[in-house]
C-alpha cells in the first residue's frame, strides 16, 4: 500500500510540476480543454489505477477470510460479486473520462495571466482579428453581424456565445465556448495569443507556490519509495 501511495503522489508531483510549469513562463499560456484534462489524468492516475484498486482488493482479501470461516459466505464471499465491483468501478472511471472531455472541449484554460484584463484583452483581440462580437455582461455573441470580409463560409454565420472567468488571485483564466469546433474560436484565441503576450503577472508567486507544492510531494514521494525499498533488503 505504501509503494501504491508513492506512486499516487508521484503522479501528482508531475501533474503540479507541469501546471508550475506554465505559470513560470514569461508570456500567458493557453491550453486547451482536452489538453488541459489529460494533465489532469495524469496527476490522479496514481490514485485511481493503483490506489483505489488496490483498496478494492484489500477489501476482497479480509472479506474473503471472513467468508471462509462462515458456513453461508453471502453475496459478499463470492467472486463473481468483487469481479463486477472491479469491472463496474473501471467502466464508471471510463465513462467519467469520456464525459468530462465531452464536457471539456468548448474550454480554453489561460494560465500566468493578469486575469483583471481579460474583457479587455478579449475586445483588443476581437478588434485585431476584425470580429465584432456583442457584448452581453461576461459573456460574447458572435453572429453573421460579427465578421467582416475576411472571413467568408457558412461556418462563420453559424452563432456562437463565449463566456469567460477569472481568478486575478490565481492569475487563471477560462473561456468557454458554446461551440468547441465553431471557426472564431481559433482565430480569436490566435490573436488573444498575441494581445496577452507582454500581460503576465509582475512576480511569479503562483508559480513559485504550484512549483514547491510539487518539490515537497515529489521528495515526500521518493522518500516512501526509499523506505519501502530498504524495508523489502532488510528482510532478505
Amino acid at each position: 500500500m505504501v509503494l501504491a501511495l508513492s506512486l499516487a503522489l508521484l503522479t501528482l508531483g508531475i501533474y503540479l510540476l507541469r501546471v508550475a510549469r506554465w505559470h513560470l513562463r514569461t508570456r500567458p499560456t493557453l491550453v486547451g480543454g482536452g489538453w488541459d484534462l489529460g494533465w489532469l489524468l495524469l496527476g490522479a492516475s496514481g490514485l485511481v489505477v493503483v490506489v483505489i484498486p488496490q483498496m478494492l482488493a484489500t477489501l476482497h482479501e479480509n472479506w474473503r477470510a471472513l467468508a471462509v470461516s462462515r458456513a453461508k459466505p453471502g453475496i459478499l464471499g463470492t467472486p463473481s460479486f468483487w469481479h463486477g465491483l472491479f469491472f463496474g468501478y473501471f467502466a464508471l472511471v471510463i465513462l467519467w473520462v469520456l464525459v468530462e472531455l465531452w464536457f471539456r472541449l468548448g474550454l480554453t484554460h489561460l494560465y500566468n495571466l493578469r486575469a483583471a484584463k481579460l474583457r479587455r484583452l478579449l475586445l483588443r483581440a476581437c478588434l485585431e482579428s476584425g470580429l465584432k462580437p456583442e457584448l452581453d455582461g461576461d459573456k460574447l455573441r458572435f453572429g453573421p453581424e460579427s465578421t467582416t470580409h475576411r472571413y467568408q463560409g457558412a461556418a462563420f454565420t453559424d452563432p456562437v456565445w463565449l463566456s469567460m472567468k477569472a481568478a486575478p488571485r490565481w492569475a487563471y483564466a477560462q473561456l468557454r465556448w458554446s461551440r468547441w469546433d465553431h471557426p472564431a474560436r481559433a482565430v480569436l484565441e490566435q490573436a488573444l495569443e498575441r494581445v496577452a503576450r507582454r500581460h503576465a503577472p509582475r512576480d511569479n508567486a503562483v508559480g513559485t507556490a504550484f512549483l514547491t507544492a510539487s518539490t515537497c510531494v515529489l521528495v515526500f514521494s521518493s522518500g516512501l519509495s526509499l523506505l519501502t525499498t530498504f524495508g523489502r533488503l532488510g528482510r532478505w
